[in-house]
């Protein structure tokens, strides 16, 4: 045997067995897509709401089955409460239990849903066009200047397209320390929760792309302070949560200390159910509203009843997709699944480090809906709310499906592994015989 002819059967040994591995992956791969994308389910299928809430409340009951930790789930069927379960300690010191009507969590980005209604407030009185660009108002500060900076719209910041790239997180400072003025937040924020501290600015053509911006709604905040001159927690307070009847809420941390219901902030609680203090904001429109389970139990309910606050148009505008942002959010809320009434079920995550993570989610074809706010867990509150989209439609949300998708990656790849060894196995054990 020649050289050349031993060494064209090394290759075609070779190939032999690269291609049923390839064949053999490839299999693998699809199967694991077709299940998750095609095939998987959740835990709780459309039934009764006996269902969903048995699973809700058991799986949070074993979350909390521990020293501290708390969590309030509020369900809402046809614009009534119809259940709400109180789980876990208020007050890290005296022990307290949650309370429905007093105890107020920090509801990070939950809040953003809650300041889109006050922009959309102003917009609907014609003291802001949707479609304007936010430097015709902004005076105390401005976008730094690029070929864009003039071209961002309340629109483009209600549905993070503004072309912005700060993907803000706010982590807050301690209660002995001075939080920074919105001038400064904006120029250069000192209290991000990932990477380095950075300012807000205009990167790329706004309405095209989506992508998520703290600092959008803290430009958002300053917008409604310079158009009606007031305070961002005046305003709210006055255009918004007192109208809903939200009494027991506020954006405003210095007045819950001045009024001596600072104690009635639910306890925050890192992952390993350490109380931690609590820390107040700048960027509260975007990360800090103060609410009770009562409160937000009630700002669901006016997706679909008569409200003071906003119209019926004004709501569908609001969760309609919007140019650019996909099909999966619209002006200050995300779409999650579609509903069977040309609309989406729709709300807003939030979660706060060290662990507190919340969702609000509301279907207005039904005027069903769920609040679960939880200190102790990060990532909790948004599984749980989709396993109840999941219930409420029988369809699974796109984080969901990203969510199955990587529970099945560590059986693929052992799947993938064993079959590349047998088949090398099989082609040696036909060569030797």
């Amino acid at each position: 045997m020649t050289a050349n002819t031993a060494q064209q059967g090394m290759c075609f040994n070779l190939m032999a067995t690269i291609g049923p591995i390839i064949i053999w992956s490839a299999l693998v791969v699809a199967v694991v897509l077709i299940e998750a994308f095609w095939l998987a389910g959740l835990a709780v299928p459309p039934s009764d709401l006996q269902a969903i809430e048995t699973h809700l409340v058991k799986t949070l009951s074993h979350a909390n089955n521990q020293r501290l930790g708390s969590a309030a789930l509020v369900l809402i069927q046809d614009g009534d409460i119809v259940a709400t379960h109180l789980l876990g300690v208020a007050d890290a010191r005296k022990k307290a239990p949650v309370r429905f009507e007093q105890t107020r969590y920090q509801l990070a980005s939950v809040s953003k849903l809650v300041t889109a209604w006050g922009v959309m407030k102003l917009v609907e009185e014609g003291r802001l066009g949707l479609d304007d660009p936010v430097s015709h108002h902004l005076k105390r500060w401005h976008f730094p200047n690029s070929e864009y900076s003039d071209r961002v719209t309340t629109r483009h910041l209600l549905s993070h397209t503004g072309g912005l790239d700060d993907l803000l997180g706010y982590k807050g400072v301690p209660l002995d320390e001075d939080v920074q003025t919105l001038e400064a937040s904006l120029t250069l924020t000192k209290d991000v929760a990932s990477g380095q501290p950075r300012g807000v600015r205009v990167v790329r053509e706004p309405g095209k792309n989506w992508l998520y911006s703290g600092g959008g709604y803290t430009v958002l905040q300053m917008l409604i302070e310079e158009v009606t001159q007031q305070s961002f927690a005046d305003y709210m307070a006055d255009a918004v949560l007192q109208p809903l009847d939200m009494t027991n809420s506020t954006f405003n941390w210095q007045a819950l200390v001045n009024a001596g219901q600072a104690e009635n902030l639910a306890a925050s609680f890192d992952a390993k159910l350490d109380f931690t203090p609590p820390r107040h904001y700048t960027a509260t429109a975007a990360a800090s509203l103060y609410a009770t389970p009562q409160d937000m139990a009630r700002f669901v309910q006016a997706y679909t009843r008569q409200n003071p606050v906003l119209s019926r148009e004004t709501l569908r505008q609001m969760m309609s997709p919007q140019p650019g942002a996909r099909q999966d959010w619209g002006l200050g809320h995300t779409l999650y699944v579609a509903n069977n009434a040309d609309g989406y079920v729709v709300g807003h995550d939030g979660g706060n480090l060290p662990a507190l993570g919340h969702t609000v989610r509301i279907n207005p074809e039904t005027g069903d809906g769920i609040v679960l706010m939880i200190s102790g867990n990060l990532n909790l509150a948004s599984k749980l709310g989709d396993d109840w989209v999941y219930w409420e439609t029988g369809r699974i949300t796109a984080n969901a499906r990203l969510r199955i998708l990587f529970s099945r990656l560590m059986p693929a790849i052992a799947g993938i592994g064993l079959g590349i060894v047998l088949i090398v196995l099989w082609k040696r054990y036909l060569v030797t015989g």
